[in-house]
């Protein structure tokens, strides 16, 4: 079977050392950026992740590029949690600890454990069909045939605008700066993620290395603004009244490595698949980061794709076993991450949400955290 992947990110990446594990070896990426450079900000993979790049035979490569965390929190603004007792999930077990890394650095390890020449760079899509039997793949510098098509390239995925009606993005009315600091955090914190919540603002922050903070900053904007000369001064004003830590890590942070994007998900779409094309990961479910799943949902479909692939005696059935097998979940979080990011900048539904908090047992916390890093394993290949 040959297969196309469209889209060389951390989903695309992931699919093809999936596919290459489950014993497809006839498989392409196609990147529309000329280089893979270490860009963006950070991102934390999450314990469903982290079982699945270890079943790819490269977690332990993922921690040692990394940070470890043995606890995750949300605080008021000035870093005071909202709970008394903390649920443990997270703490003392390496199989459930969140491992915090720069995306770029992420990216490098996943191309690099691919063989030399799977992925084609500087290949913009323009178009994509179903030939039924084939799909046709059209780039701006050549035509290619495949048995199998996934789209891996995005929340503004091309795949998805050419092939898909009815797709649309919605805006969550908040944006998000991103950034890397260049700095050593207190002893207390150095394998913690912390995120703090104040009046329609949120800020949280999590080492990457010894010497690298990650860190956003949450805030309801209109969509479409662009920082201006002198960001920086309006950012340290927004959080003047949160934590001097949080001002400091502002403040150390060089320009370049600050991102803004306004916080859009996907409308749910009707379906994922169409004929030998399907959508994965943000082409097909992008969520908004308040659950920090969405790259790792990515890598869950990543693993289920493939092995369903394996199973199923046609690349139609394998498509709808995908599809029904990973609804439920993808749902679940795309529906209560963007509810959870409402809430946070609305003073009743965030008051809401903190006696939720603090009142919730922890071992009701715990079984929800675990219903998300749950992995379902397949009978294809352990």
């Amino acid at each position: 079977m040959n297969i196309h992947i469209i889209g060389a990110g951390i989903t695309g990446l992931s699919t093809a050392l999936a596919l290459q594990k489950t014993g497809f070896s006839n498989f392409t990426l196609f990147e529309r950026a000329a280089e893979l450079n270490e860009v963006g900000a950070g991102i934390m993979m999450q314990p469903n992740a982290m079982k699945i790049l270890d079943w790819l035979g490269i977690g332990d490569a993922i921690r040692s590029a990394g940070q470890a965390l043995n606890f995750a929190d949300i605080t008021d603004q000035h870093l005071r949690s909202f709970r008394k007792n903390h649920p443990s999930l997270l703490s003392g077990d390496r199989s459930q600890q969140i491992i915090a890394i720069h995306r770029g650095r992420l990216q490098r390890v996943l191309y690099e454990a691919l063989p030399t020449g799977k992925v084609e760079l500087d290949m913009p899509l323009v178009d994509c069909t179903d030939k039924h039997t084939q799909v046709k793949a059209i780039f701006e510098k050549k035509i290619a045939l495949s048995d199998l098509l996934l789209g891996a390239d995005g929340i503004h995925s091309v795949v998805r605008k050419n092939c898909f009606a009815n797709t649309s993005l919605r805006y969550s009315g908040q944006t998000c700066w991103r950034g890397i600091a260049d700095m050593e955090l207190p002893l207390p914190l150095r394998h913690t993620a912390k995120e703090a919540w104040g009046s329609r603002l949120r800020f949280g922050f999590a080492p990457i290395s010894d010497r690298e903070v990650y860190w956003y900053a949450v805030a309801n904007e209109p969509a479409g603004g662009k920082d201006k000369s002198g960001f920086r001064k309006a950012l340290l004003d927004r959080f003047a009244s949160f934590h001097p830590l949080i001002s400091d890590i502002i403040q150390l942070t060089p320009d370049a490595k600050i991102i803004r994007n306004d916080i859009y998900d996907l409308k749910r779409l009707a379906t994922w698949h169409k004929g030998r094309i399907t959508l994965i990961g943000d082409a097909a479910h992008a969520t908004t980061p308040n659950m920090g799943q969405g790259a790792c949902q990515g890598i869950e479909d990543a693993y289920y794709l493939s092995q369903l692939l394996a199973y199923e005696s046609s690349i139609e059935q394998a498509l709808s076993a995908f599809e029904a097998l990973r609804r439920k979940k993808v749902d679940h979080i795309v529906n209560t991450s963007w509810q959870l990011g409402q809430a946070a900048h609305h003073p009743i539904g965030q008051q809401l949400v903190k006696w939720m908090m603090r009142i919730a047992p922890s071992k009701t916390i715990n079984r929800q955290m675990q219903q998300i890093f749950s992995i379902q394993e397949m009978d294809v290949i352990s």
